[in-house]
C-alpha cells in the first residue's frame, strides 16, 4: 500500500518497504490499483523468491518477503480483522506460529490440464485466467512426491495424444490431476479427471505410476461432463489400490478420502491441534469422574475431536458430509477410541432438535464443557450462532480459516454472553497471504 498524499494506492508485485515504479491501472474515488514496473531501491524484507514461476503463477505471492516478516504482517492481520470486522478490543494476540522450514508442505494439489505446443499441459491456472495452464518444472510448496507424480501423468498424457481440456470450446479430454499424499509423502492417492468416458491406457497409466512412484497406493478415474471446474466429488472408480490415504498426526491415524477435508498442512495441522487442545483446557487424561464433555461442530473426518477424545468424558461430532462421517466412524475405530459419537447434518439443525426435544443425544453428552468449531472460510451463519449460544457452553474455540469473518462471528457470541479471551494465529499456508487462527471465548453470563 502506497499514498498520495492521503490516496491510497494498491500496488501489486511490491512489498513494504520498496521504492518502485508503478502504473496505476485502476482509478476509484476514494483509492488507486497499480502494478510495479521495476524496483528503484528494494525493501530490506524482500528476498528472492526459489520457484521458477514466481510472478506467474500467483499461488505464493509473498515469496519475495522474509518469512519473520510474513509471520508479523500475519498477526497484524488476524488482530486488524478483530478489531475494525469485529469492534473486538481487550484480548490477547499471541504472535504467529510459524514453521520451522517453510517449504515443501502442501499434502494436496489440484492441477489443471490444458494444452501447449507439446501436447497436455498439467499445471496451474495463471491469476485471472479461466482458459490458460502455466507449465509446472518445480513448485517449492509442492511435496516431491506430489510434483514427480504430475510430470509422470504429464508425460503418459503426451505419449498417449490424449488431449487437454479447453474450457472456451468445451473441448478436450483431461480436465484436472489431484494428488494428495500422506505421511509426508509415504503414500500418495492420484485422481485424473476427464470428460465423460473410458479412460484410454488406463492399465499403461497404473503400471507407470506403480513403477515410478512406489509410495502410491490409489489411482482414481474421476468424469465431469459439466462446466463447472472441478475435481472433487465427481462420479468415480478405483483403477487400481484404493480410494483413501492414512495419515498420522497428533498421535493418532486418519483414514481421509479423496474428496475428504483435511488440513492441507501436516506439520502445522500437529500445531494447530495443540493449540485448541491447549485452550480446551483439557486434563492430561480423564479425571475419576470422567473428563470434560466435547462438542466437536464441522468436524469433517474427525481428527480434532479424535485427536481430544483420549482426555475428555465423551466426544460429540457433528458434520453435514456423509463421506467425511464415514472416514470419522472408521478412524475411531481404527484408534480404538469408543467415546466418540457422530451425527450426520447440518449444525444449526441438529441443534435445534436437540433444544426442542425432537433428537435425543446420548447420555452424558447433553451437557458440553467446551464446543470446538471449525468452519468454512464463509463462517458461521447466524441461525448456528445462535444455536451454539443458547447451549451456554462455559468455553468455545473458535478455529477459522478466514479472520474475516471470524471477527463478526465472534462479535455475534458477545449477544449470548461469550467474551473474546485469546487468540493464536497460525500459519498453515507460508508464503500467501492466508492465516489460521485459533480463538478462545469464556462464558460470562
Amino acid at each position: 500500500m502506497a499514498k498520495i498524499d492521503d490516496f491510497v494506492v494498491f500496488v501489486s508485485g511490491a512489498v513494504p518497504g520498496d521504492v518502485t515504479r508503478a502504473l496505476v491501472t485502476k482509478t476509484k474515488d476514494r483509492y488507486a490499483e497499480a502494478r510495479s514496473l521495476g524496483l528503484l531501491a528494494p525493501s530490506p524484507d524482500r528476498c528472492a523468491p526459489r520457484c521458477p514461476s514466481f510472478g506467474s503463477c500467483g499461488g505464493c505471492v509473498w515469496q519475495s518477503l522474509d518469512y519473520r516478516v510474513q509471520l508479523e504482517y500475519k498477526t497484524r492481520q488476524v488482530r486488524e480483522s478483530l478489531e475494525h470486522l469485529g469492534g473486538l478490543s481487550d484480548f490477547e494476540l499471541t504472535p504467529a506460529i510459524g514453521m520451522a522450514n517453510p517449504w515443501r508442505y502442501r499434502n494436496r494439489a489440484d492441477f489443471s490440464v490444458g494444452m501447449g505446443e507439446e501436447g497436455a499441459v498439467v499445471g496451474f491456472r495463471p491469476p485471472g485466467r479461466w482458459d490458460s495452464v502455466l507449465p509446472v518444472c518445480e513448485c517449492h510448496l509442492l511435496g516431491l512426491a506430489i510434483e514427480r507424480v504430475r510430470a509422470t501423468v504429464e508425460r503418459w498424457l503426451r505419449d498417449s495424444s490424449l488431449a487437454g481440456w479447453e474450457p472456451r470450446s468445451g473441448t478436450g479430454f483431461a480436465r484436472h490431476l489431484l494428488v494428495r499424499s500422506a505421511q509426508m509423502g509415504e503414500e500418495v492417492v492420484v485422481s485424473l479427471v476427464t470428460a465423460p468416458g473410458d479412460l484410454p491406457a488406463a492399465a499403461e497409466l497404473v503400471e507407470r505410476l506403480r513403477f515410478a512412484h512406489p509410495e502410491v497406493v490409489g489411482v482414481i478415474h474421476a468424469t465431469n461432463g459439466g462446466r463447472a471446474e472441478i475435481s472433487a466429488g465427481l462420479e468415480s472408480r478405483v483403477l487400481w489400490g484404493r480410494s483413501y490415504l492414512l495419515e498420522k498426526t497428533a498421535g493418532i491415524t486418519l483414514k481421509v478420502s479423496i474428496d475428504a477435508f483435511f488440513q492441507t498442512n501436516t506439520l502445522m495441522a500437529h500445531a494447530l491441534y495443540g493449540v485448541v487442545a491447549g485452550d480446551a483446557a483439557l486434563p492430561a487424561a480423564p479425571t475419576a469422574l470422567g473428563g470434560p464433555v466435547v462438542w466437536d461442530l464441522y468436524s469433517g473426518v474427525g481428527s480434532i475431536g479424535l485427536c481430544l477424545a483420549g482426555r475428555a468424558k465423551a466426544v460429540l461430532e457433528i458434520e453435514a458430509v456423509s463421506a467425511a462421517v464415514q472416514d470419522a466412524r472408521e478412524n475411531a475405530r481404527l484408534n480404538g477410541i469408543d467415546n466418540s459419537f457422530f451425527l450426520e447434518g447440518d449444525v444449526a439443525k441438529i441443534l435445534r432438535e436437540v433444544a426442542d426435544g425432537e433428537r435425543r443425544l446420548p447420555e452424558g453428552l447433553e451437557r458440553p464443557d467446551v464446543i470446538i468449531v471449525d468452519p468454512p472460510r464463509a463462517g458461521l451463519s447466524k441461525k448456528a450462532i445462535s444455536r451454539i449460544g443458547e447451549v451456554a457452553a462455559p468455553r468455545i474455540v473458535y478455529v477459522s480459516c478466514n479472520p474475516a469473518t471470524m471477527a463478526p462471528n465472534v462479535a455475534q457470541f458477545q449477544d449470548y454472553g461469550y467474551r473474546l479471551r485469546r487468540v493464536t494465529p497460525v500459519d498453515m499456508f507460508p508464503h500467501t497471504p492466508h492465516v489460521e487462527a485459533v480463538g478462545l471465548l469464556a462464558h460470562e453470563g
